[in-house]
């Protein structure tokens, strides 16, 4: 089941001054407790089956039927809101209509219809409409896989269309695919941007790797000795990474050559702020890679806090940083790369760069979070002599001009 945490609530209630919550279904602690963390302070659920927390007075709830329940609600003045429809294909009297019902009597008592139903009659000129799970309606690929044959309400389909298509007037119907599937309805003034409206889960796909053929990049440069040390391939990539930073040459693109990689998400500008990762969870990834973007970013000490942030206890952190003294090679503002804010350094006492940023320093204040595993700087075919400083060395075949640390995120034992 998917819940609200899959999207960026503080954002879209900032953005579109949504303050109220109306969910349906199952209503558990952790979706609360993600509710209020995002922003909202009015919340109203209806759920037969559990009698949620009454402590919290953000929460108002009510014992009704869902379609019941949501004409309850239009019939009062809300005129910002989201409204979570929580499917689980049952309406009080049965958690699977399937096994009592028949395609026309399923057709015609579908929870979801009913619902939406309810919210037509409503003004929804500034409000948001979420159904969950709706993988029971749609075939197709989902995250979570297909709907199982049990619980499919795939005969609802066509009538279910028609509803939706109700609302193509005012807002934008999308259905996503992340998870067990959502239909997010969206009034066109807000606009529907999904890179924006989602957080980032370890499982999801950024989209196709590209490269540019014929130019190295620097992770593709770093590949063969990165094989050539087995700790990457059996310690350092595993399970779901995140690649900061990466367009276009991407760890993703290598990912085959660590069979312990399940997935990359290639996260850069078009999904949000490097630095910041707000539409990101915590504890989201099992490693974190990253090589020569943090030199890109505002604030590297503030970036590597949200970095460590993001990743699992216990996972790893694989950074690289251009050397300064053998990329911008003394020279400053950076002549090979004019967007570089910071330059570093690896353990000397001072720098002819009036933003040098030292990398043992760095990791000093991020002792408590993560333990040094490495920290190396990399001039693999490097040339100190046969070309001149006026070269980035970079953009040949064979250079690598890095410090590079490898970092491990304590766990609360450690």
């Amino acid at each position: 089941m998917g819940s609200l945490t899959r999207f960026n609530l503080p954002d879209i209630l900032s953005r579109f001054s949504i303050d109220t919550l109306v969910v349906t279904g199952a209503f558990d602690v952790d979706m609360l407790n993600s509710a209020l963390r995002g922003g909202f302070r009015n919340i109203h659920a209806s759920d037969q089956y559990v009698s949620l927390i009454t402590e919290y007075p953000q929460v108002q709830l009510w014992q009704e039927k869902r379609a019941n329940f949501l004409s309850a609600i239009v019939a009062t003045t809300m005129p910002r809101a989201m409204y979570f429809l929580n499917e689980d294909c049952g309406d009080g009297s049965s958690p699977n209509p399937r096994s009592v019902l028949d395609s026309n009597v399923l057709a015609n008592q579908s929870t979801l219809l009913a619902e939406l139903g309810a919210l037509l009659a409503a003004d929804l000129t500034n409000s948001v409409v979420i159904v969950n799970n709706a993988r029971m309606y749609f075939e197709g690929a989902f995250q979570n896989g297909s709907c199982p044959e049990s619980a499919r309400c795939w005969e609802v389909r066509p009538v279910l269309s028609e509803r939706l298509g109700s609302f193509e007037t005012t807002h934008s119907v999308t259905l996503l695919h992340q998870d067990d599937g959502y239909l997010v309805i969206v009034p066109k003034s807000f606009g529907f941007d999904q890179r924006r409206w989602l957080m980032i889960g370890s499982q999801d796909s950024s989209g196709p790797v590209s490269f540019l053929p014929n130019l190295p990049g620097v992770t593709g440069i770093s590949i063969q000795r990165r094989l050539s040390d087995s700790r990457f391939a059996t310690r350092y990539f595993r399970g779901n990474g995140i690649d900061i930073g990466g367009s276009p040459d991407s760890l993703a693109a290598y990912k085959e050559l660590f069979p312990l990689i399940r997935n990359v998400f290639v996260y850069d500008q078009s999904f949000g702020d490097g630095q910041i990762l707000d539409n990101v969870p915590d504890a989201t990834f099992d490693f974190l890679y990253s090589s020569h973007c943090l030199e890109h970013l505002r604030d590297p000490a503030e970036a590597m806090s949200n970095w460590i942030r993001i990743v699992k206890p216990g996972g790893h952190l694989v950074v690289s940083v251009p050397d300064e003294d053998l990329y911008e090679q003394g020279v400053w503002p950076s002549r090979f790369n004019s967007d570089h804010k910071t330059s570093f350094t690896l353990a000397k006492s001072g720098s002819w760069s009036p933003v040098s940023v030292n990398v043992l320093d760095l990791l000093g204040q991020l002792r408590n979070s993560v333990e040094i595993i490495s920290i190396n700087r990399i001039d693999h075919g490097y040339r100190e002599m046969s070309l001149p400083r006026t070269i980035d060395q970079t953009r040949t075949p064979l250079a690598e001009c890095a410090i590079e640390f490898v970092l491990r995120k304590r766990t609360l034992q450690s």
